[in-house]
């Protein structure tokens, strides 16, 4: 079988696994869809010979017109395609193709067309596969719910992707964990991700979700465990200290300093048995934003010493992987403060309420924390966009506090 194999983007998050999906018997041929960003020396260099394929006469009007308005449709590879699209028509008109593989066809109406002209079936990674080395938020939010669709529906064959995953993926038939770090990758192809009007892969969250192959995982029924009871009701408070240069700063905007984290602490440790759960770089695996130490975890032992880090939950626990402890622990507790980024999204999986310090960020201007985190779990979720807010929603949502002006 001749598979003709199309490529819009170079990260491996979002390309085809020919290894995985094509047979023993079968020849493939790849087809980068070379851009500006993408293998422009390949882009310039095709460029002559696509004019000429383009203006000879082989390819009759109406079909021009439809193989120009599919490239033009092609999100991510309009250059790309545009270059490619008359060799691959000629070869799918010629029945030197028998299938046309992608990693997804959502927005790739050039592989649909060449599969149509050609009378093959267009084959996609994502229909019965996902892989994601990009960040965490974005792999809660889209990947992880899409995946486990899959498997409610009978079709997910197997998934991959960073170090410390195979728990959050346990609904898998086969996890793959690929010894790389995370990136910034985009979302665009999964099915609630969104297309920019300028832009393919759009630099902000839904104003709504798309939850019709989107179901997050039960994490809270699947790892209850016993481990982690105490004689007080649990209260996780979450943490970050990494970069947000996606945010035009050198550092956080979305963190609890030292200050503000023992204040939010001093007042919950009344009530519940605090665990304080923010990851050092030594314990996840890291994405291309730096983490830095706040001198946090130091400072919340000295001040109260009956606060448990999950650093202490970790060396009491070494059987468990980073990601499983915070779903068994997380299973147990209905009572999260958190801050914006991957550990809000996890919070909010397992319902109860989740108060989210939340500055600034594309969620907060997309309104998410209001319209849909809810939709992971139920949970009640409520954002703070100041330290004062922030206390203000701790003592009224988690303590039954008044809600003081």
């Amino acid at each position: 079988m001749n598979v003709a194999v199309l490529e819009r983007f170079a990260d491996p998050s979002r390309r085809y696994d020919p290894v995985r999906l094509t047979g023993a018997g079968d020849t493939t041929r790849l087809w980068d869809l070379p851009g500006p960003f993408h293998r422009p020396g390949e882009l310039v260099r095709a460029l002559p010979r696509a004019v000429a394929g383009w203006l000879d006469g082989s390819i009759p009007r109406a079909e021009r017109r439809a193989l120009w308005r599919a490239c033009l449709s092609t999100g991510g590879a309009r250059l790309g395609a545009l270059v490619r699209a008359p060799e691959l028509w000629a070869r799918a008109r010629a029945g030197e193709i028998d299938r046309v593989d992608c990693f997804s066809k959502k927005d790739f109406a050039l592989a649909a067309l060449l599969a149509s002209r050609a009378g093959v079936d267009c084959v996609e990674t994502l229909a019965t596969r996902t892989q994601y080395f990009g960040e965490f938020a974005f792999e809660l939010l889209a990947v992880i719910p899409y995946a486990y669709w899959l498997h409610c529906e009978g079709r997910l064959e197997s998934t991959a992707s960073t170090p410390d995953t195979s728990a959050l993926y346990y609904f898998s038939p086969r996890h793959e964990e690929h010894p790389v770090p995370r990136r910034y990758v985009p979302i665009t192809e999964y099915p609630l991700g969104e297309q920019g009007s300028l832009r393919y892969d759009r630099k902000a969250f839904p104003a709504t979700l798309d939850q019709r192959r989107w179901r997050p995982p039960p994490y809270r029924e699947v790892f209850r465990d016993h481990r982690f009871r105490y004689d007080r009701e649990i209260c996780v408070v979450g943490n970050k200290a990494s970069d947000e240069r996606y945010l035009w700063r050198g550092f956080a905007v979305n963190y609890m300093n030292v200050d503000l984290l023992l204040e939010v602490i001093g007042v919950l440790r009344r009530r519940f048995q605090v665990i304080y759960d923010r990851p050092r770089a030594a314990d996840i695996v890291n994405d291309h934003q730096t983490m830095r130490e706040l001198g946090d975890l130091a400072a919340v032992k000295q001040a109260y010493p009956d606060v448990l880090t999950i650093q202490e939950l970790h060396a009491a626990h070494p059987e468990l992987g980073f990601n499983e402890l915070q779903l068994r622990l997380f299973a147990g507790c209905t009572r999260f403060v958190s801050v914006l980024g991957g550990g809000s999204y996890l919070a909010s999986y397992f319902g109860g309420t989740n108060v989210v310090y939340a500055r600034r960020g594309w969620e907060v201007a997309c309104g998410a924390f209001e319209r849909w985190f809810d939709r992971f779990s139920g949970a009640r979720v409520v954002a703070a966009a100041t330290p004062r807010q922030l206390l203000r929603a701790v003592e009224r949502e988690l303590l039954g506090g008044p809600d003081r002006t």
